[in-house]
């Protein structure tokens, strides 16, 4: 069976965007998170976030970030770009570490069914195990976020962090 994924060795960058809070507990994340992006469209917040874009990977990013503090259903969400810019007034950053990344090549309308399927159904298949657990409990035990990459021409990846 073909791989439906690359894996990629980064080194740690740093993002620069907008960050709300959220939780795993009654599935506040699914409700919140959406919204988050379409008060993100609707202030037209990209034109403030494109012109900071100044490196790899170049594209807008959802970041899941887990454990912010003691319980584990917790997590901030980030819009943001990869920047080396001063973080402007309103924005926030976040530094994604080194890892070894799963990187499944998706649309924006299959983003939530890839992750499912990167984490369920492909990586067990293959000789990488995600670094992170947790995932249908909701209780997350992170090493890394989960990352929601978009590109150009309707073009996205869900990125998973890894291990062998």
């Amino acid at each position: 069976m073909e791989k439906p994924f690359r894996i990629e060795k980064m080194d740690s960058f740093q993002v620069i965007g907008y960050k709300i809070e959220t939780t795993n507990q009654k599935q506040e994340g699914r409700h919140v998170i959406p919204e988050f992006w379409e008060n993100f469209r609707k202030q037209q917040l990209v034109d403030r976030l494109l012109p900071l874009m100044n490196s790899k990977p170049y594209g807008i990013m959802g970041v899941n970030v887990y454990n912010v503090d003691t319980d584990s259903r917790r997590f901030d969400y980030y819009i943001a770009a990869a920047s080396t810019h001063p973080v402007p007034e309103s924005m926030v950053a976040y530094t994604i570490p080194a890892a070894t990344w799963a990187i499944f090549p998706c649309t924006p309308e299959t983003i939530a069914k890839t992750e499912v399927q990167a984490i369920m159904k492909w990586l067990p298949k293959f000789k990488y195990k995600p670094i992170n657990s947790g995932y249908i409990t909701g209780r997350m035990k992170a090493g890394a976020p989960d990352i929601e990459y978009y590109g150009e021409d309707d073009y996205a990846e869900v990125w998973v962090a890894v291990r062998e």
